[in-house]
């Protein structure tokens, strides 16, 4: 495939963030913590089907998803955000915010497309340090069953994080 993510390489305060989030409280949670970094250039829809409607219309770098919401939540978004024929959005990053990490939640995400999972209650480090994990990937996209993904290793471990030996590795410890 060959393919990158469209925010790979960028500076951190250069990028275009749509959020993804039915929560206000949440949103400007996050909208606060961009602007703390830099970032200006911020989107935000209140679930999936605004989500896709603010990808068409504006230059996305990163999108940042909660998984639950409705009418169409994070599954669904980002199913159709990674599916063959929607290029070159499918290369999109997307983080996954989640206030419920479980392995099936963490695998499901990864399966269907996530770059990467935030585990709510957020903090600035947290998502600042997942913004610059992404910025560093350079994963090469896949087809797998109709859609685009990373590949993406998870270990069986006690609890969940990201492993620092390899950035394509998550373990739940």
């Amino acid at each position: 495939m060959g393919e990158k993510s469209t925010a790979f390489g960028k500076d951190l305060k250069s990028l275009n963030i749509l959020m993804v989030e039915d929560n206000g409280g949440m949103r400007l949670l996050l909208r606060t913590m961009l602007t703390t970094f830099g970032i200006t250039n911020i989107r935000q829809a209140r679930d999936g089907t605004d989500g896709l409607i603010e990808m068409q219309v504006y230059d996305i770098d990163l999108v940042i998803s909660d998984w639950e919401m409705q009418p169409m939540n994070g599954r669904d978004f980002i199913t159709r955000i990674r599916a063959v024929g929607n290029e070159p959005f499918c290369f999109t990053p997307i983080i996954v915010l989640t206030g419920h990490a479980s392995r099936s939640l963490l695998t499901e995400a990864f399966e269907i497309g996530a770059t990467h999972l935030l585990v709510k209650p957020v903090t600035p480090a947290s998502l600042l340090h997942r913004i610059e994990w992404v910025l560093a990937d350079q994963r090469e996209f896949e087809v797998a069953g109709g859609i685009y993904r990373q590949p993406m290793l998870i270990h069986e471990t006690a609890g969940m994080r990201r492993r620092t030996a390899a950035q394509t590795t998550w373990s739940l410890d």
